[in-house]
């Protein structure tokens, strides 16, 4: 315990206010007592003194400070892998993974009985998900083995107390699924930053034998959707086990209707040419990239394949399949700007696409108070999908026109407003219909005078457009494959400048940005607005990548906003549509769809009637099976699930819509491949690897299962407690004992002057 003040002023200021307050009470009110007796004087100037006392207390605040330190404030957690590949009998003694694990945990029982007299310890058994327990289980079932999901949860059970040691007894192979895909490695990387050492205990063989050898295709990623002509862009990896300077090759296939012979499957034939992939160390995960023109188009099976290795067993993990849908654009574009500005006749362009039809108006604006300029015809429904406003005052369209606008915006359609002295705020949109479905706070008071670029409300220099972590994988911001995107919008020629934002609504995407004074500014922002999609671009000057020969940047770029803002990233042009969840599933997965139905001008038909069926994969000696699914409406939406997938195989789904009995177009149908893999079993080779990386990452150590009670003894001896101190303060002066005191004090005063005479 120690007595601390923590004065209101320096301590110099508090004994100068001190000293004069004490000389006042005793050198003046002494003297207007001295006419009294001793007694009432003496009883006066004390309750006067005691106030002075009082006063002076709480002008030092003076606090109390008891001070614990807690021993048992800090855990040690013991991460149990549970797994079902931690059921393999490949650990030594013909024992299997989860039995060598639980072996290892009675051995060295004893070492955590003793680190558990200065540090509490607990259990955590994990495979998808992890449980505190208190004794672990038997029998390894976990479905996944989610090491990097788990290590996120460190903090859910140390329950805000520090974590002395953590560590993970496990196989050392990530096998999770799409949320729980986590990358242990980023996992570790937090841990480090949080401090927590995870030290790694490995069970179980890397099935690295003489005879060993597979090649197997571990992710396959690729966007559901694109577009005639544009870049199909392909993402995987191959995992080779025993395969060491072995040179692989890997092919992409494509479905080629074209060359489809009259009741046969359409042929499967190569989108681009395979590539050569040498693994260096005998077990490796190779990541890499493939990408193709896209230039019909329909739904096509897209499979990737490692070709087999003389000698490999198994070929069944050689290859994944998913499916590509190719839209064929077909989009209308309202755009309305003042004339002569440079970036008019660039984005213009977007009507060379024989899939993109752009209406331009220009805009002349006349004096304040003028009629509106643009017809409300131009915001009729269906007659747009998508709109640009350049830089337009408000005033230019007048308010009902925005109206339509906005109304537009709710029923499905895109609308970007790009940089501009009169674009946004200074345009006066602050006071418009626009305010609520622009993604960008907007005020009142951003006045624009003339063309002047005003410093307050605009950016006057050079500003580099890079895309932000979260827009490097957008849509709109893919200008290349993964690896090449950055570096080529690093390389595109700077904006002239741009609009300053005040702020970013809730819900806002900020897919680009540049650098100004060391500081992140916003430049691309992209939200979802009731059914429709909005940008707000600040910059107006994009015509510089074209003029330095970058045209086809310049055209990726602006052909994938409008698609974005179109819904053409998501769907076709068809009257009946259906969207599936992923077209890929695992045996026992539930498949879940969107649907809907649109009339003639691409409006959403409300309550149709929906038949769904899915035709499941043909079985020799029986004939093709349909089953019905029953739809849901949550909201706008039209939702459905199908859970029946233990066929492995190729499903279709074939959806059809009527309204008042009349059927709305052409029923649309959509494939998707169920795939017999067991996630845990397909490859159980060990992976201490990575145990090893994790290790390293937060300044632990992989130890063999028979060292690791000699190493917890030497931990124990090295001192791994943490003690935590815990600190309570009381505070002597603020409270209402000394608040009591100082008002009976000046209270007593008063009436003994009262009684005196002197009131």
């Amino acid at each position: 315990m120690q007595l601390l003040f923590d004065p209101i002023w320096d301590w110099p200021w508090v004994l100068l206010a001190a000293a004069g307050t004490l000389a006042s009470v005793i050198g003046t009110y002494r003297q207007r007592l001295a006419h009294l007796p001793a007694g009432p004087r003496r009883t006066l100037l004390g309750l006067r003194l005691l106030a002075w006392v009082i006063l002076m207390f709480a002008l030092v605040r003076p606090t109390l400070e008891f001070s614990h330190s807690d021993p048992h404030a800090a855990v040690v957690l013991i991460y149990a892998d549970a797994s079902r590949s931690m059921g393999i009998k490949d650990a030594a003694g013909g024992l299997s993974r989860r039995e060598a694990l639980l072996k290892t945990l009675a051995d060295i029982e004893k070492d955590l009985k003793r680190l558990g007299r200065d540090i509490e310890v607990r259990l955590i058994d994990f495979d998808q998900e992890a449980t505190q327990v208190e004794t672990p289980r038997t029998d390894p079932v976990g479905e996944q083995t989610a090491i990097g999901y788990v290590l996120e949860q460190v903090l859910r059970f140390s329950e805000g107390k520090p974590v002395a040691l953590l560590l993970l007894l496990s196989d050392g192979a990530n096998r999770a699924l799409a949320p729980r895909d986590v990358d242990p490695r980023a996992a570790a990387s937090r841990l480090a930053d949080q401090q927590i050492r995870v030290d790694t205990v490995g069970f179980g063989g890397t099935g690295l034998t003489d005879s060993s050898l597979d090649l197997s295709v571990e992710d396959l990623e690729a966007s559901p959707t694109v577009f005639v002509k544009n870049p199909v862009i392909v993402a995987a990896k191959i995992r080779a086990l025993g395969a060491q300077d072995r040179e692989l090759t890997v092919r992409l296939l494509v479905e080629d209707p074209a060359s489809a012979l009259p009741g046969q499957p359409p042929p499967m034939k190569p989108a681009t040419a395979p590539i050569k992939l040498k693994p260096t160390r005998p077990q490796e995960i190779l990541p890499f990239e493939l990408s193709f023109i896209a230039q019909e188009p329909g739904e096509f099976k897209m499979t990737l394949e490692v070709l087999p290795l003389e000698g490999e067993p198994l070929i069944a993990n050689n290859s994944l399949t998913t499916y590509l849908t190719v839209l064929k654009g077909g989009i209308s574009i309202a755009y309305f700007d003042r004339e002569h500005r440079a970036e008019i006749k660039h984005i213009r362009r977007l009507d060379e696409s024989p899939d993109i039809k752009l209406d331009f108006k220009p805009i002349r604006l006349g004096p304040p108070g003028s009629k509106p300029l643009v017809d409300e015809d131009w915001f009729a429904p269906g007659k747009y999908d998508v709109y640009i406003i350049g830089s337009v005052p408000a005033r230019a369209f007048g308010r009902a026109a925005l109206e339509k606008l906005e109304q537009r915006v709710e029923q499905g359609a895109g609308l970007m407003m790009t940089g501009g002295t009169l674009s946004f705020g200074p345009g006066g949109y602050a006071e418009s219909p626009l305010v609520n479905c622009l993604p960008v706070k907007m005020q009142r008071t951003e006045q624009q005078n003339g063309d002047t670029v005003d410093p307050t409300l605009h950016y006057d220099q050079p500003l580099q457009m890079l895309p932000t972590a979260l827009g490097i994988q957008h849509f709109v911001m893919r200008l290349d494959t993964a690896d090449k995107n950055l570096t080529i919008w690093k390389s595109l020629p700077a904006l002239d400048g741009a609009n300053k934002f005040s702020g970013l609504k809730d819900g806002a995407l900020t897919l680009a940005e540049a650098t100004v004074n060391d500081r992140k500014v916003p430049l691309l922002i992209a939200q979802d607005y009731v059914r429709g999609r909005t940008m707000a671009f600040a910059g107006d000057s994009t015509y510089h990548w074209y003029q330095f020969g970058r045209r086809d940047e310049h055209q990726r770029f602006w052909q994938q906003a409008i698609l974005w803002l179109a819904h053409k990233d998501q769907q076709g042009d068809e009257s009946v549509w259906v969207k599936l969840d992923a077209r890929r599933f695992r045996v026992g997965q539930s498949v879940g769809m969107t649907f809907g139905a649109r009339d003639a001008e691409k409006r959403p038909i409300d309550d149709p009637e929906f038949t769904i069926e899915v035709i499941e994969p043909s079985v020799p000696g029986s004939g093709e099976r349909r089953q019905s699914v029953t739809p849901q409406r949550a909201g706008a939406d039209h939702m459905a699930k199908f859970a029946d997938t233990t066929r492995p195989g190729e499903y279709q789904v074939r959806v059809e819509a009527k309204k008042d009995g009349q059927a709305i177009g052409l029923a649309t149908v959509a494939r998707f491949v169920v795939y017999d893999q067991d996630l845990e079993l397909h490859n159980p080779a060990a992976d201490f690897t990575l145990l090893e990386e994790i290790a390293r990452i937060t300044g632990g150590v992989t130890v063999p299962p028979e060292e690791l009670g000699a190493h917890l003894r030497k931990l124990a001896q090295q001192g791994l407690n943490l003690e935590v101190t815990q600190i309570k303060r009381v505070s002597l002066w603020d409270n209402w004992p000394v608040l009591v005191l100082f008002v009976l004090s000046l209270s007593g005063e008063w009436y003994v002057r009262k009684r005196r005479g002197l009131v």
